[in-house]
C-alpha cells in the first residue's frame, strides 16, 4: 500500500493520466465524444475547442480522428479530449511550410499560402456575406465569369463599358434617362443634336440616320 492506495491501483491512474486514441462516438446535442484508446472505450467526455468564452468556435471532432484524453485525477471518466493529431489513416492537406489549409468533407477547401500571398476557396457551392453598412472591394480589378445580378440601385462613377454578347445583347427594361451633361450617341450620332432631314421621323432611312 502506498498512503492508501495499493500499486495496482496507481499504476491505472499513471496510464489513464494521458492517453492517445482515435474518436469512436460523437454526439453533437451534447458536445461530448467517446474515445477508443487500446481495448477501452471512454464514457462520453467534453472535447476542448478552440474557443469556448465571449468567442465560440464550432468544429467538432469527427469519428477515426486520432486524440489525446487528459485525465488529471487519472480517472478517465473525468477526462477532456485534445483532437486533431495527424495520422496515417488521416492524412494533413499540405506538407508546405507556407500554407494554412481547412479541407472539408464536401470537397471544399480554403487555402492561404502566405510565401505567395494567394487566397482560394474551391469547391464550394454556395456563399453568402451579409453586412449591416457596407462591403468594399479595394483592388484595381475585379473578373467574374458568370452573370451578375443585382437588387438594387447599380451606381459607377468612371464609365460603363462592355459587349452584348451574341444572343443576350444589351436590353434595358423601364425608363432610360440621360442627363444634362455629356452625349448620348450611337454610330456617331449625337441624340440630342440630330435632325430629320428627309423622311419623317420614325420612317426608316436606308443606310442609317442622317444628321
Amino acid at each position: 500500500m502506498l498512503g492508501g492506495m495499493d500499486l495496482v491501483e496507481l499504476s491505472r491512474r499513471l496510464e489513464n493520466l494521458v492517453r492517445i486514441g482515435t474518436i469512436h462516438a460523437v454526439d453533437h446535442g451534447a458536445v461530448r465524444c467517446r474515445v477508443k484508446s487500446g481495448g477501452l472505450v471512454t464514457q462520453w467526455l467534453p472535447w476542448i475547442p478552440q474557443r469556448a468564452g465571449q468567442t465560440t468556435t464550432w468544429d467538432p471532432p469527427t469519428v477515426g480522428e486520432q486524440c489525446i484524453v487528459f485525465s488529471p485525477s487519472g480517472e478517465a471518466a473525468g477526462g477532456v479530449v485534445l483532437y486533431g493529431l495527424n495520422s496515417d489513416a488521416i492524412q494533413p492537406p499540405s506538407h508546405s511550410p507556407d500554407d494554412h489549409v481547412t479541407e472539408y468533407p464536401d470537397g471544399a477547401r480554403i487555402s492561404y499560402n502566405h510565401a505567395s500571398g494567394h487566397l482560394e476557396a474551391t469547391g464550394i457551392r454556395t456563399g453568402l456575406i451579409q453586412a449591416a453598412t457596407s462591403i468594399t472591394l479595394d483592388t484595381p480589378d475585379v473578373y467574374c465569369t458568370g452573370r451578375v445580378t443585382i437588387d438594387g440601385l447599380l451606381t459607377y462613377k468612371d464609365g460603363l463599358r462592355g459587349a452584348g454578347g451574341e444572343s443576350n445583347g444589351n436590353i434595358v427594361t423601364g425608363d432610360f434617362i440621360h442627363g444634362e451633361s455629356g452625349v448620348l450617341s450611337s454610330y456617331g450620332v449625337i441624340l440630342h443634336k440630330h435632325h430629320h432631314v428627309g423622311p419623317p421621323a420614325g420612317d426608316p432611312v436606308p443606310g442609317g440616320p442622317t444628321v
